[in-house]
């Protein structure tokens, strides 16, 4: 999930809060594993882990669409 740059702390871990609610409910988890989502481990459900993933996946993806473009 992302939010606005510039989006208050209080409202990015009260947004946080309600999707790890949301992955913690078995109906929730049950929908989203039938639709293929992979749901992340618990230690991966935070701003920081996905600020890290986002960071990677840049400088993964980055050398392979530069010269694509």
């Amino acid at each position: 999930m992302f939010a606005p740059k510039g989006t208050s702390p209080a409202i990015i871990a009260s947004l946080n809060a309600a999707a790890v609610k949301a992955l913690d409910d078995a109906t929730v988890r049950k929908r989203l594993l039938e639709l293929g989502s992979v749901i992340p481990a618990p230690a991966d459900r935070t701003p920081e882990a996905l600020a890290t993933l986002v960071r990677s996946e840049i400088a993964k993806w980055t050398p392979v669409l530069k010269p694509a473009s």
